[in-house]
């Protein structure tokens, strides 16, 4: 009898700990455009399969040619709803290639506090970098390929 209650018991553990956490599949890419007056926009977008409430930091040194460096960093909360793609940021300056794109976004767990300042666990960044020649007239596609990464997290919706 003993022996039969410990397999149960051993089986039911086995059971939980193979269910699988809940995971959502987050994709983000960057779409670079030409502007009037040589104008260079960058934009991030995102995307996932499962409704998810994150906080995302923007670092990077973002747009950098000589004698010049530019970026907005900076974070925020942000709801992905599932199959939509939304934009939480953007960023746009004067450029004079030859120079570099350098942008990054962490995506973190949403945090039962936003105005809390201990650290948010990570759970994916997405680097969005390339050097940019001199004679390039036009920005490629090059930053737009999509970058996914399997999150989990405590804050799905």
């Amino acid at each position: 009898m003993r022996v039969r209650i410990a397999i149960a018991l051993f089986a039911a553990c086995a059971v939980s700990f193979a269910i699988p956490a809940k995971a959502a599949k987050v994709c983000a890419w960057m779409v670079e455009s030409e502007q009037p007056d040589d104008e260079r926009m960058l934009k991030i977008y995102l995307s996932s399969d499962t409704e998810i409430d994150l906080f995302y930091q923007i670092g990077g040194k973002g747009i950098v040619y000589e004698g010049n460096t530019g970026n907005s960093p900076g974070d925020g909360t942000f709801s992905l709803h599932a199959g939509q793609t939304d934009s939480p940021w953007s960023f746009g300056q004067t450029f004079e290639p030859p120079g570099q794109i350098d942008v990054n976004i962490e995506i973190h767990q949403m945090p039962e506090d936003v105005f809390n300042e201990k650290p948010k666990p990570l759970l994916a960044n997405f680097i969005f970098r390339r050097n940019v020649p001199a004679n390039e007239k036009k920005p490629p596609a090059t930053l737009a390929k999509k970058q996914c990464a399997m999150v989990t997290a405590e804050h799905f919706r």
